[in-house]
Parts: C-alpha cells; structure tokens; sequence
C-alpha cells in the first residue's frame, strides 16, 4: 500500500459547524423551557401567599373581629400585596320558611352579609389579581337584650 492510496476520513468543516449551530439552538430551547418554569413556580408561589393572605382575612370576619359593614383596605409584606375588602348587607338567596311551630320557637334573626375580597400584587398591568367572595351571617341584636 502506497502513502497516497490510504485516505483518512472524518468530518468536515461544514459538518463541525452546523453541528455546533444545531447544539447552540438546542441549548436556547432548553434554557427558554427552564426559564418558563422558573417564571411559574414564582407566579404560582405569589397565588399561594396571596390565597393564604386572603384566608386569614375571611377566616377573621365574624370570629376574632366583628362584622362590619363597609369597604377597608390593607397590604402585607410592607406593600408587595394589597387588598381591598367590602363588606355589606345582602338578601338570604335561602330566605328561613316559617312554619306555625317555628314562629313560636324561633331563633332571633340573622342578617346575612357579602364579603368580597381582592388581592393584588406586582407591578402596573402586569400585576396579578386574585378575588374572593363569601357569606357571613350575624345574629340581629334584639332590642332590649344586651349583647
């Protein structure tokens, strides 16, 4: 066998560098697919804290602090959420039947209160909204009796 008979073969300059473009692209798709579920893991960590926010709020109505009607506002973490809180009077959609026996026996009567809240964070229109809605009833005073 002659020097000039025997040929070595590998891979050529084109080759090297369009697999080199194709590792690169596939090396952004990677990294942009990590970086989106970075981003949701932090959106969905945000949800939580401002549902857990907002579940202590609505868990106090009525038990640690009276009911009262009107709208207040408050934030947490100095500012990063905010809320916003109405309270106010609404019909029972499942108003009491009264019956001949349980008008003699009946308990005094309560009035029924909508309780709206909204919890917001982040920046301008890309910030994140949350809204909660629920129903709280109190026993009316009876007039006469002491509370």
């Amino acid at each position: 066998m002659s020097a000039g008979s025997r040929s070595i073969r590998g891979f050529t300059l084109l080759e090297v560098m369009l697999a080199f473009v194709l590792l690169a692209m596939l090396m952004g798709l990677a990294i942009a697919a990590l970086a989106n579920g970075l981003r949701q893991v932090r959106r969905a960590q945000d949800e939580t804290k401002a549902t857990l926010y907002a579940q202590s709020l609505l868990d106090g109505i009525g038990v640690l602090a009276p009911i009262t009607p009107g709208q207040h506002e408050g934030t947490f973490e100095a500012g990063r959420y905010r809320y916003q809180l109405e309270v106010r009077p609404t019909r029972d959609p499942a108003p009491f039947s009264a019956t001949p026996t349980a008008v003699t026996n009946a308990a005094p009567a309560s009035v029924l209160y909508r309780v709206a809240l909204q919890v917001e964070w982040g920046e301008g229109s890309a910030g994140q909204r949350l809204q909660f809605s629920s129903l709280r009833a109190r026993v009316a005073p009876v007039p006469g009796v002491a509370p």
